[in-house]
């Protein structure tokens, strides 16, 4: 399935890179029964400049720039 990601027009292309990048880390480390619902499906910064993501599954996460997710 493929989504249009809501908000992706606000970040950065540096931005849209690690959001990818970290994702696809993300959804390496998760069981093959949870990976479906790992797409991106909302995107925006914070007032720290964190890039923050809402998933398909509806959880939400902080990427950052060390390539951790909280």
């Amino acid at each position: 399935m493929n989504f249009t990601i809501e908000g992706i027009e606000k970040l950065t292309e540096e931005q849209k890179k690690l959001m990818f990048e970290v994702n696809a880390l993300h959804t390496s480390c998760v069981g093959s029964d949870y990976k479906e619902g790992m797409q991106i499906v909302k995107a925006w910064v914070n007032d720290k400049d964190i890039v923050c993501v809402r998933l398909l599954n509806g959880d939400w996460y902080h990427y950052t720039t060390a390539y951790k997710w909280y």
